[in-house]
């Protein structure tokens, strides 16, 4: 076990599983540390936990200057506070909503739209995924593992790199190996730290 400086050690795997618990400050460290772990230019997250403007917040205060582009795929309205609008967000950052965490087709596309435009223009990138916990509410397990198959293929072959957050208290084990089989990669985060371990 040892601090988020282990995650350096993972710093080059395409795929990477974070197993932690949903809201956890050395959780959202780790994170925006596997997201700067290069010169990335362009950044996508996928975030069902917090609004656009509370993610830009939140980098924001973990990491300082935006990358040049950032995109934010949520869902319509869900999880913006009062009075929040997309002129309180910066230039810089695009949202894309959906019409539910379960819409897996749409999440998919907005994906692949981005990762073909950024790999074209030869940007360095890298995503985020918050969070696999809220995609296994809205749909079976053998459905999610199908689309992370897939998605994680997509990522490898554009030469970018991402991590998918997973509570896995909220699963059971079955649940939890299954979804873990799909990535090179585990970061898990627990009292003690984080343990980091290549598959």
């Amino acid at each position: 076990m040892s601090s988020a400086g282990a995650l350096d050690d993972i710093a080059d795997v395409s795929n990477v599983l974070v197993l932690g618990p949903s809201v956890d400050e050395s959780v959202d460290i780790g994170c925006k540390r596997l997201l700067r772990a290069g010169d990335e230019e362009a950044v996508l997250v996928v975030s069902f936990m917090l609004s656009p403007k509370q993610w830009v917040d939140s980098w924001i205060e973990r990491v300082g200057d935006l990358p040049e582009e950032l995109v934010v795929v949520t869902t319509s309205d869900a999880f913006t506070q009062p009075g929040e609008t997309e002129d309180d967000l910066p230039d810089s950052v695009t949202v894309e909503y959906l019409s539910s965490p379960g819409d897996l087709t749409g999440i998919g596309m907005v994906v692949s739209k981005y990762l073909e435009r950024w790999h074209e223009a030869d940007r360095e990138m890298a995503l985020c995924f918050d969070s696999l916990t809220t995609l296994l509410q809205y749909g079976e397990t053998h459905s999610i593992y199908r689309f992370l198959h897939l998605i994680t293929t997509r990522i490898s072959g554009a030469d970018a790199r991402a991590h998918f957050h997973l509570d896995p208290d909220t699963q059971d084990k079955q649940t939890v190996s299954t979804i873990t089989s799909t990535f090179q990669a585990v970061a898990r985060h627990t009292d003690s730290g984080w343990e980091v371990k290549r598959r």
